[in-house]
């Protein structure tokens, strides 16, 4: 019997952007997303589902069933090469190949005040 290769992406846009745009900002609970994108949640966490299955967002704890979520390089790509996805005749590839050189760095605070104030 032949293998049966992996069904492809099928993104819902601008949502599914919107929320790895958001994501990008950090680790964030899909009922904040939901709220800060104009979306219903219930839409939102069947969004997230679909996202994780992809791998373009991890669910993390601390609780399981919070809802917390936070992007993947993968995620990272598809937000590289979102304006691409209707157009490229293999958007799964593209994102497979510019995977490896996402890197997601969560916001940072830094303090550039002087140690003598």
């Amino acid at each position: 019997m032949p293998a049966t290769l992996p069904e492809p992406m099928r993104l819902q846009m601008p949502t599914d952007r919107l929320i790895l745009e958001t994501l990008l900002e950090g680790r964030n609970l899909a009922a904040n997303i939901a709220a800060r994108i104009d979306r219903s949640r219930n839409y939102i966490n069947q969004r997230m589902g679909q996202l994780t299955d992809y791998g373009l967002v991890d669910k993390v704890g601390p609780v399981e069933g919070t809802g917390l979520y936070e992007l993947t390089p993968k995620g990272g790509a598809v937000l590289v090469l979102a304006d691409q996805y209707d157009e490229a005749d293999d958007f799964d590839a593209l994102v497979e190949k510019r995977t490896p050189n996402i890197e997601i760095r969560p916001p940072q605070l830094v303090d550039h005040s002087s140690e003598s104030e």
